[in-house]
């Protein structure tokens, strides 16, 4: 937006264009939801030549000739031939990890967006001739029609050809885009009048251009198809799943489909098989936890437990655990739903309702089957919970998750599961309780300004020096970050290790809140204070520890 205040005053000033011009530019970007360079175009104010010109030197972009262009087939193979009719937009050259692309509107970042989205690269745009883009189009895709255009209705027959891609197309397409950036889920929701489609990137949803609202049904249908589900079937929930390979390797995607009134919403769950695994310090535990960890996580019996809400990287935790512990010598079993990466060092059971193969069933297997160490993907429901308590009793290292909101809570949380309060003192080692933070992209962050300082909705720690508040960043937004002003995410973590006086706590049955204070009182660093470390590290911005913690 700033960019585009920049533009237009440039235009008045340099006499391109009239004051009245410009708020009639204004009201046509209203109408039609449109920029104000196609709404330029669209009422014809200003000479092509001069529009790009200015626009040339105003934002220090190449002019770029079409005539005689012609584009290499990997670099035109990186856009569909809809998308490159729908947006007036080509791929003309690509330099390792950049794109070269040339479009008619430059201030439309949106488009600029949807690119680094479907590409995966990096955008440079370049200005082009209205004429010669709508010639270039015309010519390249007839000659891969191998027949030639006669009249606009040819054309028009030809851009209804190109504008409707399979439903196989669509859905490869929708997978490859997701992979590229780094998605964890992929929501398809049907509304009234069009469809709606989202990636969760860093945690966070982002609105992408859907396809076209006529392969809605096609689209969920071929998706139901490959995970085994019942296309018939539109009044009830419905879970699948299926394997995909592509150019970034293979992807298991869960499917979850539920009816609503506007028809099936669907997600898609993405896992990738070949993605690196994390070690603890690059998930961001920082050197104090990190040794209280290994020391817990090195001990021959007992449980941790790592608590947190869906989605906080708990499973994550407990793979890079496993990855200290591998050993030769250690038998390690692992009980996951599902398992989200295969691990040579392990043997790995992945849970099946239909056939009842439970985490509780499938644990009373695991402990015939003579282990060292167990990981149990979630504690659910007291069967299990007893049995990882028995285990742990009996010699075996336990390893599982829990749905708690701190660490505190999951002894409280274990007693309510009807689990003895002296058996917990007696097994649980400590639990870690963590979220994730998105971190700032270093190529746009900016210094906090003290206005954003003061108005933070909570109080800033004691003892920060100015030098610290000279360290705070802001999001700000680029290209390279999707102008989200975030690239990637890391750990915050509070750990609880047990003691006496903890122990002495649980037997008691005090609350929570009980436990924290004492905790508090001993030194205990908590989520908060972990994550204004990362803060005044200019990892992440205050105003992202308070969406994940709350004010």
């Amino acid at each position: 937006m700033p960019q585009q205040l920049n533009v237009e005053e440039s235009l008045v000033k340099e006499g391109i264009i009239s004051s009245p011009q410009l708020q009639t530019l204004k009201l046509e970007q209203q109408r039609s939801s449109t920029t104000l360079v196609e709404a330029i175009r669209r009422l014809k104010f200003v000479p092509e030549d001069i529009l790009n010109d200015f626009l040339s030197k105003k934002l220090h972009l190449i002019k770029f000739s079409l005539t005689d262009f012609s584009p290499t087939k990997d670099v035109a193979s990186l856009l569909p031939a809809e998308f490159t009719w729908k947006h007036k937009v080509i791929p003309l050259f690509r330099e390792h990890n950049e794109l070269a692309v040339g479009l008619l509107d430059p201030l439309n970042a949106a488009l600029l967006e949807e690119l680094r989205f479907r590409t995966g690269l990096f955008i440079k745009p370049y200005l082009v001739k209205e004429e010669e883009l709508t010639n270039f189009l015309i010519e390249y895709y007839s000659r891969r029609k191998t027949k030639r255009l006669q009249s606009p209705a040819v054309l028009e027959e030809l851009t209804k050809e190109v504008s409707e891609p399979t439903v196989v197309e669509a859905v490869n397409l929708l997978l490859l885009q997701a992979v590229k950036v780094n998605a964890s889920d992929i929501h398809i929701e049907p509304q009234e009048n069009r469809m709606r489609i989202h990636l969760r990137v860093d945690g966070v949803l982002k609105d992408i251009s859907p396809f076209e609202q006529n392969i809605y049904n096609a689209l969920v249908s071929r998706i139901k198809i490959m995970s085994n589900l019942d296309i018939a079937e539109r009044r009830l929930p419905q879970d699948g799943r299926f394997k995909v390979d592509l150019e970034e390797g293979s992807v298991d995607v869960r499917v979850s489909v539920i009816p609503t009134i506007q028809g099936e919403s669907v997600v898609l769950r993405l896992l990738r098989q070949n993605k690196k695994l994390l070690t603890l310090q690059e998930l961001g535990i920082l050197k104090d936890n990190l040794d209280r960890f290994l020391r817990l996580i090195q001990r021959p019996s007992g449980i941790l437990l790592v608590t947190g809400p869906t989605g906080s990287g708990k499973t994550t935790t407990l793979y890079a655990s496993l990855m200290i512990l591998k050993n030769s010598e250690k038998n390690i079993i692992t009980i996951e739903d599902p398992v989200e990466y295969q691990l040579d060092f392990c043997r790995q059971i992945q849970v099946n309702p239909k056939v009842t193969l439970l985490f509780s069933t499938g644990l009373r297997s695991i402990l015939r089957h003579d282990p060292d160490i167990i990981m149990v993907g979630e504690i659910r429901d007291r069967e299990t919970a007893e049995i990882a308590v028995q285990a742990a009793l009996t010699g075996h290292l336990v390893l599982s998750t829990l749905h708690t909101n701190d660490a505190a809570s999951a002894i409280t949380r274990l007693i309510d599961m009807g689990i003895e309060p002296f058996l917990i003192a007696s097994c649980l080692n400590g639990v870690v309780a963590q979220r994730l933070l998105r971190v700032l992209c270093p190529k746009c962050k900016k210094p906090i300004d003290e206005g954003s300082l003061k108005n933070l909705p909570f109080s800033i720690p004691k003892g920060i020096t100015d030098e610290q508040r000279r360290s705070i960043y802001q999001p700000q937004g680029c290209q390279d970050c999707l102008h989200t002003g975030f690239s990637g995410r890391l750990g915050i973590f509070e750990l609880m290790e047990m003691n006496p006086q903890i122990s002495r706590l649980t037997v008691e049955k005090s609350s929570s809140e009980q436990i924290i204070s004492l905790c508090r009182s001993a030194g205990m660093e908590f989520l908060y204070d972990d994550g204004w470390k990362k803060v005044l590290s200019g990892l992440t911005s205050p105003q992202e520890l308070i969406r994940i913690l709350g004010a």
